[in-house]
């Protein structure tokens, strides 16, 4: 299935709810963050996925064709060709933050304290089959 799309964004759901991994990572966390991918024209949509996460659990993950516009706690951002490569365990997702392969914004104190959880979200959303 295509990323980001309403339909990766549902499955991707179901298989985060159904890792004990991140539910243990995650347990003391409460937030939103989206997934947004950076348009390569500037004036194009930038879609992405809004997930509302509590306790190690999904509660919603959302499909936003263009996603600029959607208020999130945090943004974790990058380019489409890095999205794949973060799908499919190229780069190390606290690590493309620190050498600007990704961009995050929010509460950069708060991030740091859930880098485990951060790992297991990426682990859980490459292991949701994604067409290239």
């Amino acid at each position: 299935m295509k990323f980001p799309s309403a339909e990766w964004a549902s499955a991707y759901r179901s298989a985060l709810n159904a890792n004990p991994a991140y539910r243990e990572a995650a347990a003391a966390w409460e937030g939103d963050i989206l997934l947004l991918v950076k348009p390569a024209d500037p004036n194009g949509p930038a879609p992405g996925v809004h997930l509302a996460l509590a306790h190690g659990e999904c509660s919603d993950a959302t499909f936003h064709p263009d996603a600029r516009g959607v208020v999130s706690e945090f943004v974790y951002e990058g380019t489409p060709e890095n999205w794949q490569r973060l799908l499919r365990h190229e780069v190390d997702p606290v690590k493309a933050i620190l050498d600007g392969t990704f961009r995050i914004r929010g509460n950069l104190v708060k991030a740091m304290r859930f880098t485990r959880a951060a790992k297991e979200l990426v682990e859980t959303a490459a292991q949701v089959p994604t067409e290239p």
